[in-house]
């Protein structure tokens, strides 16, 4: 018996499932089409949204600030060029730039490919308060797609 069993159990062997915790990092948005991520504990990624590289064209060039300068809320932080416009990009917190996507400087198109992925700006510190504002200044995904469709007809965007 003991050598049937073990043979049923070379056969069929026993799969486990592995379940591993996905956090999802919700982003926020300005309605300036704007957004930020939080990726660390004081970090935060920024880029503009899926609706603004649509709205901008092909992206040929991109102006990065720094790594080190500081942009207060609502500064302009980056210029966007495409075949269209050429387009400034605003702070949508305070912070501090970390890092910049330097894979934009030759493959300025990721804006339009993956604006949330690939094609994000900049990366900037910030201080615990600003991190705690953040849902309450910002809109969130969902709000973010109801201020789209009530101004779809609006000059504001």
């Amino acid at each position: 018996m003991s050598i049937l069993f073990r043979r049923a159990i070379h056969l069929y062997p026993i799969r486990q499932i592995h379940l591993t915790k996905c956090i999802y990092q919700e982003r926020y948005f300005t309605k300036k089409h704007e957004w930020i991520q939080l990726i660390k504990s004081n970090e935060v990624r920024v880029g503009i949204s899926d609706y603004a590289q649509r709205a901008l064209g092909d992206v040929v060039y991109c102006e990065l600030p720094s790594i080190g300068t500081k942009f207060k809320h609502d500064e302009t932080f980056a210029t966007l060029e495409s075949v269209k416009a050429v387009s400034d990009c605003y702070m949508p917190i305070d912070g501090e730039i970390s890092n910049i996507n330097e894979k934009l400087k030759t493959e300025s198109d990721l804006i339009n490919k993956s604006p949330y992925e690939n094609g994000w700006l900049v990366q900037a510190l910030i201080d615990e308060k600003i991190k705690k504002d953040i849902t309450s200044t910002l809109l969130n995904e969902q709000q973010y797609e109801q201020f789209l469709e009530t101004s779809k007809d609006s000059s504001d965007h």
